[in-house]
């Protein structure tokens, strides 16, 4: 059957098209409508919801109800009627299963103060709160209790604890707000209406406003609580259409819910949820999203205050006067913020149809379900194999400009690689390693806050260039790393500091080449180089890791790019050759293999040299293999193929020189130790075995305990004149290194927290010495900072710029210790390792190499000590 056309109010329904239509975009302010006129009004009403209601799915989500006869809400004894019993029916009809996804399912808001208003006070709030359904169906009480009476004693002990304690807990929590419980009580608590801040906490409010039902004479009391009401019904609405976010149901709702409020007077319930709707919405920022059209007899007294109604075919002007007027003057003021309009029995317009605009495609549930398939079985297929090494290996693209990153793979697995200065990347998974570098990204952002204040103060950058990343089951250097980073930090903490001089501020970039620096080439070209020629303040790169091919070639691109290169513990001969700006911190294998032979004279024992037999594209061994054999003879090597496992070593009195790389040695010192029991010779490891002595948990071993082993010290100035430093009483005063370790191992909580964090994990292992690497590593550093400060000295007019990169490389050529009065231009750096001159040469040949003794391999905290320093230095050795 058709439904008739009502004619007259066609300007009527077209408007009420408009406004019901909700944009793509943002929220539309939404009037409320008084139709005033009998029986246009009602007839117009009628047909309204006819029409709604008889429209095929989606509809438009509606509530029609009748003002002059509010419906009688059931109560039991231990209730009160509802407050606004007019909108729970509003309520019931927008929940109705007719209207299918457009139906509002839960008003929780409303439904919580709702049963606060009609809650009574007998026992009280909380105790009414947590006997809620405590009153079990007989049957089901009956099976639980058979259930758990074959359950075994101590079971039933827990079964009737949880019983008895989880509704009481779960109240605690939900009345606190906890998450992920609460959500109710915390909206309530930080709402403006009721004054929710004059309770000490939800309970108490609650029954605070249980109590003002009882005091029905405080009419403002009592219509702040229905401003609460009405209040939660809307934030119940705005919740079920997503107003303010980007969730789906914002753009599944393409029509604002609709109220038909039919026969409303002044004196009815009509009237008061009229008000309370404007007055709520004057007091509250949040959108409304609900549509009120109210139809009218008679003329209402306010109407005088919001102006004379305007007939019906002006509606469409009146919309737009009131659209164009600024939301405070909308909403703000003493009168009723309507639209008006006066209906006449002679308007003659049918009813408009009126049905949700379709759904955005990308919204539907039918476009969304296969897209979501189909996107996990392409993430799976495709995508899951790029993210989730990434994501698993903290290798995932930065927009950050201070991070380069890109995860490589090979035959051994994958690793991060690339360079980062702030904590937004943080390279491998060793936990020293990687709260020392936080703890030096942290000193970076001082470095920048001190240089916003001061600028001129220089900003200076040096990049740390190792391998911070070993595939799963390899051994990295991941301990030797942390030393040298430790370094740069302590070289941080003591410039980047208050100061008046105008000294300059480090900051540290770390750079990561990959398990055995076999990615040093592709990360110097693809990340270093673009990064140096972009950022001005960068003067260099220190560490470089290991002597092998890539690196090599990497040192010789950033020589040719003008980039200086300090090699912490590069020792093979070639490497300065490959560039003019490299400079060797440390004596190369020439000075290795004369202090290895000079030993050897000295006690008087042969020297058996061991090493592995095949060493393709490792500078660092091939160089050692041609000084050794130059030194002792090529007679003296035995080598071993495949494991170092394989080795077969000579016992007694003889000198066992292990010439190979950190990973084998302890493999090399379990063989000597098992075929030589009772009969040991001499064990000597080479510089690499530094790196053993830096790693607790690889000298953690029973049969390690007692052992001793001797091993070729690049920086053995600084382990013996800090090899008491962090002794409980140490018998020397502290130097400037030991003085910073110190801060750092005995922080305070007043220090910054990532380096609290580093300190904590150093300070564990309680060894009383300080490693070698953390000095080279501290005076590469100072190095730079020492050569940019005797360039500034230099200048005859300060100027801000930063200094020149390739000025501070001829600075450091021109580093010299004068031996007499009258030696030009002495720029000598005195650091933790010793007096630093280059001019002598870019080699490092001329500086100290030790060979120290580790008494008892086991016990990290006996520090070495000297067996022999070339030159000799008898203050020291």
């Amino acid at each position: 059957m058709s439904t008739p056309a009502l004619r007259g109010l066609h300007s009527v329904s077209r408007v009420l098209k408009a406004l019901l239509d909700r944009p793509q975009r943002g929220e539309r302010a939404l009037p409320l409508v008084c139709l005033i006129g009998q029986p246009a009004a009602e007839r117009f009403s009628v047909a309204l919801a006819r029409r709604l209601a008889d429209a095929e799915p989606p509809k438009v989500l509606f509530a029609r109800v009748d003002a002059e006869n509010p419906p009688v809400a059931e109560v039991s004894a231990k209730q009160r009627p509802p407050l606004l019993p007019l909108l729970v029916e509003v309520r019931d009809r927008l929940a109705e299963d007719r209207f299918a996804d457009q139906r509002v399912r839960a008003f929780p808001h409303f439904r919580l103060v709702d049963d606060i208003t009609r809650q009574t006070r007998d026992g009280g709030l909380a105790g009414a709160w947590r006997r809620r359904r405590v009153e079990p169906d007989p049957a089901r009480a009956e099976a639980g209790a058979a259930a758990r009476a074959a359950l075994p004693p101590w079971a039933q002990f827990f079964v009737a604890l949880f019983v008895a304690w989880h509704r009481p807990l779960r109240f605690w929590l939900w009345s606190r707000g906890v998450w992920p419980f609460g959500a109710e009580p915390r909206w309530l608590m930080r709402q403006r209406f009721a004054l929710p801040g004059h309770s000490t906490g939800f309970v108490g409010f609650a029954e605070r406003l249980a109590a003002q039902r009882d005091h029905e004479e405080d009419e403002q009391g009592l219509w702040e609580l229905k401003k609460l009401l009405v209040h939660a019904f809307l934030n119940d609405l705005r919740t079920a259409y997503g107003t303010g976010t980007p969730r789906l149901r914002r753009f599944r709702r393409t029509t604002y819910p609709l109220l038909l409020l039919n026969n409303v007077t002044e004196d009815n319930a009509g009237g008061e949820l009229l008000h309370l709707v404007n007055d709520v919405r004057k007091e509250s920022p949040a959108h409304a999203p609900l549509l009120v059209v109210a139809t009218m007899r008679d003329h209402p007294q306010w109407l005088t205050k919001t102006g004379m109604a305007q007939p019906v075919h002006r509606i469409g002007d009146d919309l737009d006067a009131w659209v164009d007027r600024p939301s405070r003057k909308r909403l703000l003021g003493d009168g009723m913020r309507v639209i008006t309009v006066d209906l006449s029995p002679d308007d003659d317009t049918a009813v408009e149809p009126i049905r949700p605009r379709p759904v955005p495609v990308p919204a539907r549930r039918s476009f969304l379900v296969p897209a979501m398939v189909i996107a996990l079985a392409v993430a799976v297929t495709t995508g899951g194999s790029w993210l989730w090494p990434r994501a698993t290996g903290d290798c995932l693209p930065s927009p950050r400009a201070g991070v380069g990153v890109r995860w490589v793979e090979d035959a051994r697995g994958g690793e991060c690689v690339g360079f980062s200065d702030n904590a937004a990347q943080v390279f491998g998974d060793n936990e020293r390693l990687r709260a020392a570098q936080r703890a030096i990204f942290e000193l970076n952002g001082r470095a920048e806050e001190l240089h916003a204040v001061d600028p001129d103060r220089p900003l200076v950058s040096i990049v740390y260039f190792s391998e911070l990343t070993n595939p799963e089951g390899e051994l990295g250097s991941a301990d030797s790393a942390t030393e040298q980073l430790t370094g740069l930090l302590l070289r941080q903490s003591q410039d980047n500091v208050p100061s008046d001089h105008n000294g300059p501020l480090l900051r540290v970039l770390i750079a990561n080449g990959g398990y055995e620096m076999n990615r040093a080439r592709e990360v110097t070209d693809d990340f270093l180089i673009p990064l140096f020629r972009s950022d001005p303040s960068l003067m260099g790169v220190v560490g470089m890791g290991r002597t092998v091919d890539p690196v090599e070639t990497a040192i010789a691109a950033l020589g040719d790019n003008g980039i200086p290169v300090i090699g912490t513990t590069l020792t093979g001969d070639t490497v300065a050759a490959r560039s003019p700006m490299y400079f060797q911190f440390v004596p190369g294998n020439r000075a290795q293999a004369a202090v290895v032979k000079a030993y050897a004279d000295r006690s008087q024992r042969p020297v058996d040299v061991y090493q592995q037999r095949d060493i393709p594209g490792d500078g660092y061994l091939a160089s050692l293999r041609d000084e050794l054999a130059a030194q002792v003879g090529e007679s003296s090597f035995r080598y071993w193929d495949g494991a170092v496992s394989s080795a077969k070593p000579l016992c007694g009195a003889r000198i066992a020189f292990y010439a190979g790389r950190q990973s084998g040695f302890d493999g090399f010192l379990d063989r000597v130790l098992t075929e030589c029991a009772g009969n040991l010779p001499i064990i000597l490891g080479g510089d690499t075995v530094a790196r053993f002595v830096a790693q607790p948990d690889k000298r953690d071993k029973a049969g390690y305990a007692g052992k001793e082993i001797l091993y070729v010290s690049l920086g053995g100035v600084a382990v013996m004149d800090n090899r008491t430093c962090l002794a409980p009483e140490p018998p020397t005063p502290p130097t400037a290194l030991c003085s910073a370790l110190r801060d750092l191992r005995q922080s305070t909580d007043e220090d910054p927290p990532a380096w609290r964090a580093l300190g904590s994990l150093l300070d564990k292992e309680k060894v009383p010495w300080i490693g070698e690497r953390v000095a080279i590593a501290y005076d590469s550093a100072g190095l730079f900072l020492h050569a940019i400060r005797w360039n500034l000295s230099a200048r005859t007019h300060p100027t801000p710029h930063t200094p020149n990169r390739a000025a501070i490389s001829h600075e450091l050529l021109e580093l010299t210790c004068p031996t007499t009065p009258d030696a030009p231009r002495g720029n000598c750096y005195d650091g933790a390792s010793g007096a630093i001159d280059f001019r002598a040469g870019r080699t490092g040949d001329h500086r100290p190499i030790t060979i120290l003794r580790v008494p008892d391999v086991k016990n990290t905290a006996e520090p070495p000590t000297c067996v022999l320093m070339l030159p000799t230095d008898p203050a020291r050795c």
